[in-house]
């Protein structure tokens, strides 16, 4: 997990506690329907705020990003729920619960590059609820009487941004396993007097056609995904050291030590690499629903 990412989660963290703390003090202004709405609207936040990090932290894994999502956003919606009342804090857990498994599926199934920018916009908005606390909290008469009730919204919002801002210098880390131009001229021109194995991987109906690959350490191999199926599809491998030699240029999203390969409905695509370890590694389909229907294959390396 980048420190992006785990600030993220630590700032929607405080947002929560920060938004209980003001809740507990100010629920007396607030009206009942007002209590559901901020349960709602944080529950709703927090929850497609942690959906869309741990589905782009755990790619792959749609089962623990989505109760990880949920987990936050039901505690968030339901904490301060409780500062309102039942109802609001039923209102809470729903809308963290479907805040969670929306933002588990789009953390899912976009780049990592998008993935973060939604990611910095649901936390904006996370933190907006800090701001629409003191406003719905503050009566008019008092916002006149006192200029220090127009101040406080507009110092809150300060603040926040400044918040941000600091997140926004984290550099998403997103690495790529990727050799520089020179390293991939090199490998090119060795590769002339290697023979270069290629491997069709066929995708029909949810399947894939070979499902074991056998290849050879540090011994090039082409992979080709041909997409014969009216939908989109992947191949995904995990914790695996290789160097690449050319691909296409379509990526999903890249990152250390994952090999990644996309074809769309109907399509071919294909990438070059070489496995740098002897081992057995499971590839499969990224597409929600896809790997738990069976789009799971091995490449063993001897």
């Amino acid at each position: 997990m980048s420190g992006f990412h785990l600030y993220v989660l630590v700032l929607i963290g405080g947002i929560t506690l920060i938004t209980i703390l003001l809740a507990l003090r100010r629920k007396n202004f607030f009206s009942s329907m007002s209590g559901m709405i901020v349960s709602m609207y944080l529950g709703m936040n927090v929850g497609l705020t942690a959906g869309i990090t741990f589905g782009t932290v755990y790619q792959g894994d749609l089962f623990l990003s989505t109760i990880l999502g949920m987990g936050f956003g039901i505690l968030a919606g339901s904490l301060c729920g409780a500062c309102f009342g039942l109802l609001s804090s039923l209102e809470g857990i729903m809308s963290g619960l479907m805040g969670g498994m929306m933002g588990a599926m789009l953390g899912e199934m976009i780049a990592v590059d998008q993935a973060n920018v939604f990611i910095k916009i649901f936390s904006l908005l996370s933190s907006c609820t800090i701001f629409w606390i003191i406003i719905l909290s503050t009566s008019k008469k008092a916002t006149i009487d006192n200029l220090g009730g127009l101040f406080k919204p507009i110092l809150t919002s300060l603040v926040i941004g400044f918040v941000l801002f600091i997140g926004n210098s984290f550099k998403e880390e997103v690495k790529s396993n990727s050799l520089s131009p020179e390293h991939q001229l090199e490998d090119k021109v060795t590769d002339t007097k290697t023979e270069i194995k290629k491997v069709v991987i066929e995708t029909t109906d949810l399947s894939y056609s070979p499902q074991e690959v056998v290849v050879e350490k540090n011994k090039p191999i082409t992979v080709v995904l041909k997409n014969s199926d009216h939908l989109e599809h992947d191949i995904e491998i995990r914790d695996v050291s290789y160097n690449i030699m050319s691909k296409t240029k379509h990526q999903h999203g890249v990152k250390e030590n994952v090999l990644h390969l996309h074809a769309e409905p109907l399509q071919t695509s294909e990438i070059t690499f070489s496995i740098k370890e002897v081992g057995t590694y499971l590839f499969y389909c990224t597409i929600p629903g896809h790997k738990e229907n069976g789009m799971v294959g091995k490449l063993v390396v001897k």
